[in-house]
């Protein structure tokens, strides 16, 4: 037997299935094993089948795992198949589990090796002979004759030889000789490979006179025999011979047979063949490596092997010649399938079966990870069944069909069933209905509906329930499912708990009422910062509703609720409001007070609790801060009115000696005969001295009339442009002696006013000498005016002396005052100018108002109300 023949013959014999596919994704061949697995002959699927077919056929058959069919096999189809993997699948019903090994091979193709691991107990079906191992090359008759004379003159063909050798009628046409016939071909291309004018070379100096055959391939693709034999008469006869199926069927062949010598060698499995004279005719590399430590070579006996792996201890303990008898007594002409660990530590899956000639084979796998991995599992279930037992719950466990897997004694006692009365197997209804039969579910009708909805439960989802048991005690009943479509059933003892709870309730509701009960709005925090209580009044006085204060919301979600109701201001204000309270909502001891949108005042307390959190009061205290604010108005009315009576006695002292020291002294200068030149000055001194007091005395007396009840003002209809133009003139000599520019703008087409003249003038004229007094020699005044936007007018007065702070401005406006005490000395005046500016301003029904910065000068803005405006007045020059 050939070495290829008996690797056929072994593979053929494999007790496990085993499929080899080429580098196109094309069967090659599939053992007994594999076909018995997937329920099919093997003649349905010859070798060529595709691949996908194949995989069809292994889904449908549930060979893939469960699922779809269809989508299991175009996964199978889209692994990667071009490096070795392994693993253990399934099948579809979950009865057999299979170990997959995949094998890529030279050629770019791959064996795939199914090993059954579910039970050594179970024996493998006997394996069936293949039919057939390789296809037989079809060999198709001669049918091309051409008979040449002695002369090597065709003298005779057929249709046949013309076909095979790619002559046309033209070429053998008149008895060519052979060699012209060859010629010919070669001037039709007929050779054009090297192969093909070696060919050419040797038929024409062969020597016709012995027999011969060639044959070569062409350009078509067929391959052609030629066989040349000599006739009595000196000619000779060629016959050829299409063997192109043939040919390929021996490259076919030959390849087949390099597949499983490398399918042997490339197989995890140890493998090795015993003749019918039970000697070793072949193993594979990975049994001697399996059985390292137990050599053997190509022609041992069975008994030699076993004796000397007896001997050396291989098959474990005991004496060499009762292990000997017990190996020999194996029936080797039955399918045999054992596990056994080996003094190395290894353990083996062992697996023989018979051969067609007599012999047999064994098959070895290492299943040390298994073997390793199922007696983890026995220990782990030993160590479950004795956490079961120990733990302080009922746990009853569920198959997928509903019926008892395992379940501890607790869970009979909890869920009131008789004393061993749950059983593995017992169905999930049948323990129910039992339950209900021995009045572990109380009294009717209750009773009745907890087993109706029992049976009724959709036990692929968790579920939760607490009932009473007829003894007083309170149990939590939990069913959640498990990953393999089961499920468990918890029974719980919280009887302690329910009380508890019940009595934490009532306490609750007596502190909620005492709570509701208060005069002062009550929010208790816990450490995180969630409600634990609140009274109503405390929703009240935060802006939000009742049901906004329920256990358990975060403060900051309540900010949030707050903000959104406009309970700080506009959102955006939102954080400027809380200031440092933004980051840190609750901190204690704290205590602040926030005005609310409706105008009342809530004084609120936050301090700690001894269990870490915070209680938060909140106290309306609207009526003792409008007390307290009334109090502190009158308070700051008398200080401002004493403060002004103290400036007032200030600045008029000195504001009314000085020009009557001036009057005084020249008077008396003129009293004592001064000389004639000298009366004019000192008359001149007293006349403006007098003056400035008269104008002082004004400002006094309208200062004094604006306070007092409003005097009628006598309208007259006055040009604003006109008038603007002569409060201009009266001021620029004063601008130009101070060193300063003043420019004067008005817009065209200004309305007329209906106002009091000589107070409009006395208020310009107040807003220019005030630029001029500020703002150093080399400045620029500019005087505007024109439309405000809404209809009146606006006189606007620009410097660029020394400016003012922007918080110094309302400052500027009270009577009897200076900004600075270095001022005072470095600019006279009473202080008066801007007060009685304003109060002019606002009698005739306008407004006035500064814009300043330090180094920047001043803007005075005077508006004039719509409601004054008489007319368009023409436009005027302005010098």
């Amino acid at each position: 037997m050939t070495p290829e023949a008996a690797a056929l013959r072994a593979l053929e014999a494999l007790p496990h299935a085993m499929l080899v596919v080429d580098g196109a994704d094309r069967l090659v061949l599939a053992n007994a094993a594999f076909w018995r697995d997937a329920g099919a002959e093997a003649n349905r699927f010859p070798p060529g089948t595709a691949l996908a077919n194949v995989f069809r056929l292994m889904a449908f058959r549930g060979l893939l795992g469960p699922g779809e069919p269809s989508a299991l096999a175009a996964e199978a189809l889209a692994q990667d198949r071009t490096r070795p993997s392994r693993r253990n699948q399934r099948n579809a019903d979950g009865s057999r589990l299979h170990d997959v090994a995949i094998v890529p091979l030279a050629d770019g193709g791959f064996a795939m090796l199914l090993i059954d691991i579910t039970a050594f107990h179970r024996a493998e079906a006997a394996a069936r002979e293949r039919a057939t191992l390789l296809e037989r090359a079809l060999t198709g008759q001669r049918g091309g004759i051409a008979l040449f004379d002695e002369a090597q003159r065709l003298v005779l063909h057929n249709p046949a030889y013309r076909r095979h050798s790619g002559a046309n009628p033209e070429v053998l046409a008149g008895n060519p000789t052979l060699q012209q016939v060859l010629q010919a071909l070669d001037a039709a291309g007929e050779f054009l490979t090297a192969r093909d004018r070696e060919h050419l070379r040797e038929g024409l100096a062969a020597d016709r006179r012995a027999p011969r055959s060639a044959q070569r391939q062409r350009a078509d693709g067929s391959v052609v025999r030629y066989v040349s034999t000599p006739q009595p008469e000196g000619g000779f006869l060629i016959e050829s011979e299409d063997i192109t199926d043939l040919s390929r069927a021996e490259d076919e062949a030959r390849r087949r047979a390099a597949i499983l010598d490398g399918v042997l060698e490339a197989l995890p499995q140890g493998v090795c063949v015993w003749g019918p004279d039970s000697r070793v005719t072949m193993f594979n590399a990975a049994y001697a490596r399996l059985m390292e430590g137990a050599p053997l070579q190509v022609g041992d006996t069975l008994w030699d092997v076993i004796r000397r792996r007896a001997e050396a201890g291989e098959y474990g303990a005991g004496e060499a010649e009762a292990i000997y008898a017990r190996e020999m007594a194996r029936d080797l002409s039955q399918p045999q399938a054992r596990r056994r660990l080996r003094a190395n530590g290894t353990a083996l899956d062992v697996r023989t079966a018979p051969l067609p000639d007599g012999g047999h084979i064994s098959v070895v796998t290492d299943i040390t990870e298994l073997w390793r991995a199922e007696e983890e599992a026995r220990q782990r279930a030993s160590l479950l069944e004795t956490a079961m037992a120990s733990m302080r719950h009922g746990l009853v466990v569920f198959g997928p069909d509903h019926r008892v897997l395992v379940a501890n004694e607790l869970a009979a006692r909890l869920a009131g069933h008789e004393p061993h009365e749950v059983w593995p197997g017992r169905s999930i209804e049948d323990l129910i209905r039992s339950q209900h039969a021995h009045g572990g579910l109380g009294p009717e009708p209750e009773a009745t509906r907890i087993v109706e909805a029992a049976l009724a439960l959709d036990r692929s989802k968790p579920h939760r329930s607490v009932r009473a048991t007829p003894d007083g005690r309170v149990v939590e009943v939990a069913s959640d499912p498990t990953p393999d479509g089961g499920f468990i059933i918890t029974h719980v003892d919280i009887t302690a708990v329910a009380r508890a709870e019940a009595e934490a309730q009532a306490r609750a509701t007596i502190l909620q009422v005492m709570l509701e009960n208060m005069r002062h709005g009550i929010c208790l925090f816990d450490a995180e910062g969630r409600i634990v209580a609140a009274n109503a009044l405390a929703a009240r006085m935060t802006d939000l509703p009742p049901d906004a204060l329920r256990p358990g919301r975060h403060i900051l979600d309540l900010r949030e609720e707050q903000i959104r109701a406009g309970a700080y201001g506009p959102p955006e204000e939102a954080r400027r409001v809380l200031g440092t309270r933004w980051d840190n909502p609750l901190r204690a001891p704290d205590r602040y007070v926030r005005r609310r949108p409706d105008g009342r005042i809530i004084e609120v307390t936050t301090d700690h609790t001894p269990d870490g959190g915070y209680v938060r009061t909140y106290n309306d205290v609207t009526e003792d801060r409008r007390i307290r604010d009334e109090l502190e108005s009158a308070r700051s009315a008398a200080e401002a009115a004493s403060a002004a009576k103290s400036r007032f006695l200030a600045t008029m002292s000195h504001e009314l000696r000085t020009p009557l020291s001036a009057v005084i002294g020249f008077a008396e200068a003129l009293l004592t005969d001064p000389a004639p030149e000298e009366v004019g000055e000192y008359a001149t001194a007293v006349r403006d001295a007098g003056r400035q007091l008269l104008s002082l005395i004004d400002d006094i007396l309208d200062v004094a009339s604006a306070g007092g009840p409003a005097a009628p003002a006598a309208a007259t209809p006055v040009g604003a442009a006109a008038l603007a133009a002569e409060v201009a003139a009266a001021i620029r000599p004063a601008a130009e002696a101070a060193g300063l520019d003043l420019a004067v703008e008005a817009a065209a087409g200004l309305p007329r006013l209906a106002c009091d003249a000589r107070r409009l003038r006395r208020v310009l004229r107040a807003l220019l000498d005030n630029a001029v007094k500020f703002t150093p020699a080399g400045g620029r005044l500019t005087f505007a005016l024109g439309p405000d936007g809404a209809g009146g007018v606006a006189f606007r007065i620009a410097d660029t002396g020394i400016g003012m702070a922007h918080e110094d401005i309302p400052r500027a406006f009270e009577p009897f005052t200076q900004l600075d005490s270095a001022l005072s000395r470095q600019f006279g005046g009473s202080g008066l100018g801007l007060h009685l500016a304003r109060l002019l301003a606002e009698a005739m029904g306008g407004s006035l108002a500064l814009t300043s910065a330090p180094g920047q000068g001043t803007t005075a803005t005077l508006r004039l109300p719509r409601e004054i405006t008489i007319s368009q007045a023409v436009p005027q020059e302005i010098p």
